[in-house]
């Protein structure tokens, strides 16, 4: 790496020199630009000939791995993309990664962070994707890895729009800098609401085949796993204390107000008690919820002291927008899970097992 370091610097210091010495301000940039262009090229034919071998437009690409021939294929301001990465700079900081290993490697893993793909639209205002990716996404088809060498120009003027969960090393300066990203494309999609609704309906169809479970028109399967016949039934405008785990799709934990679920996970918030307690819940008030409103749709289905498995779009959990600032993030379109107990009042230790 120090090699890589020195040759980088090199062509840094020479175009900072060239663009300070240069008399006419108008033509200086164009030069600094050319020898910074110049030093990229020359970096990518020493350490990464299989790339340098595939330019398309101002990058780089070096294919690890194809995907089918037939695959789809990225259309800008159209689809959605299922998408892992991870970007370097040249001496190979790591500035943003989705990948836990990566993460745990520079001293920044969480347990509160959900280390999965991301779900992202392909657009031209995505402050995620620099110009390069773009260019790189031009080229690819579901099912590829690549690893894509972006030139400074076409790298990020400005910080990428990052969660903190999936920051990379701390002090790491990559803007206005050549950089280097590792992508695996998954899937895309042009429906990402259908996408979400058949992998709900998977989900019911394949883990509760046999059992006796409903479901909605929207996309949201339950079914009754402990019954209480005797329990009181729910209505409307019943007040009912409920306790809740959500999970994501991979059997993630995405929040709970039960603090032995907490405990087990690692996300136990000691400074929070409050939030281990029952939530109240009145169905009727739930045509405001704007987050998890399930719990207040599958309420009225139950009985006090049931506990009920649901299945859901992201309509009745967090919306299609997603919410990036949360911990952990929740991503546009997010199908998620619940297991949901209804009480009477505190909860017992049975309650929840």
């Amino acid at each position: 790496m120090r090699g890589i370091k020195r040759i980088y610097l090199a062509a840094a210091t020479v175009a900072a020199v060239a663009a300070g010495a240069w008399s006419c301000a108008g033509e200086a940039p164009d030069i600094a630009k050319g020898l910074a262009r110049q030093s990229f090229e020359a970096w990518v034919a020493k350490y990464a000939p299989e790339a340098y071998a595939n330019p398309y437009k101002d990058i780089y690409i070096e294919y690890i791995e194809r995907g089918p021939a037939d695959a789809a294929v990225p259309v800008p301001d159209y689809t959605w993309l299922t998408v892992n990465y991870t970007g370097k700079t040249l001496d190979g900081s790591v500035f943003v990664t989705r990948v836990d290993s990566i993460s745990r490697r520079v001293g920044q893993f969480a347990y509160t962070t959900h280390y999965s793909d991301d779900f992202l639209q392909f657009s031209s205002t995505s402050s995620k994707l620099c110009d390069g990716l773009k260019q790189a996404f031009e080229r690819m088809r579901a099912g590829d890895s690549v690893r894509v060498y972006i030139p400074s120009d076409k790298g990020y003027a400005y910080a990428m729009d990052i969660n903190a969960g999936y920051a990379g090393e701390q002090g790491v300066t990559y803007t206005h800098l050549p950089v280097v990203f590792e992508i695996r494309l998954d899937a895309v999609t042009t429906q990402p609401f259908i996408w979400e609704r058949d992998s709900v309906q998977r989900y019911a169809e394949l883990r509760w085949a046999g059992s006796d479970y409903s479901h909605d028109t929207i996309g949201m399967y339950m079914r009754i796993v402990k019954q209480n016949p005797a329990g009181d039934p729910i209505s409307k405008d019943s007040m009912v204390y409920v306790y809740y785990e959500e999970y994501f799709m991979d059997g993630f934990l995405a929040a709970t107000n039960i603090d032995t679920v907490a405990r087990k996970w690692n996300v136990y918030d000691s400074g929070n008690e409050a939030g281990y307690e029952a939530l109240a819940v009145q169905p009727s008030s739930g045509e405001n919820a704007t987050v998890n409103k399930v719990l207040y749709i599958a309420a009225p289905m139950m009985r006090k002291g049931e506990v009920a498995e649901v299945v859901t779009v992201s309509t009745w959990a967090h919306g299609d927008a997603g919410d990036a600032s949360s911990t952990p993030e929740i991503l546009p379109y997010q199908p998620m899970r619940y297991k949901i107990y209804i009480t009477d009042g505190d909860r017992s230790e049975s309650d929840t097992e």
